[in-house]
């Protein structure tokens, strides 16, 4: 199975978070969009989870695809508070440099490629919700970042 986010840190630090979700659907495996881990998701007005929007605070998901009780109790894993390090495939590398800023956007292609995610960008102002610590190139196609939000 392919692993979209890794904890590089100590997990014993950061709070993790099981949220009701706004749409069952969106964590269905046979949906060919539905979240994955290293995808972000907000919560809506009604304190439920959805796909995080351009410009939220986001919460990265700490579930893999298709997981049985998931689906069954209809809530998701977050990594809701607390800096962490980590490696994500979920993420636009346009713009990305050593140490700069990151936000979420709702438009991050993959994977896999084709699908739409919402994921880690360059900062393009906003919340900011981490920092590049280590390049795709240099991390066999994976962004680690810092987050520091929270």
């Amino acid at each position: 199975m392919l692993v979209n986010l890794e904890i590089v840190t100590d997990v014993q630090n950061i709070i993790r978070r099981d949220f009701t979700l706004a749409d069952k659907q969106d964590v269905n495996p046979t949906n060919p969009n539905c979240i994955i881990d290293g995808e972000f998701v907000s919560l809506t007005l009604d304190y439920k989870i959805t796909r995080a929007l351009v410009g939220t605070l986001g919460f990265a998901v700490w579930a893999d695809k298709g997981r049985v009780d998931v689906q069954a109790i209809g809530k998701l894993t977050v990594l809701f508070a607390g800096s962490y390090e980590a490696d994500t495939r979920v993420f636009t590398s346009a713009g990305l440099v050593l140490g700069g800023p990151l936000s979420i956007s709702a438009s991050v292609d993959g994977p896999p490629t084709g699908t739409t995610r919402s994921g880690l960008i360059a900062s393009p102002g906003g919340i900011v919700i981490g920092y590049v610590t280590r390049m795709p190139a240099n991390n066999g196609g994976k962004l680690r970042f810092l987050r520091t939000f929270g």
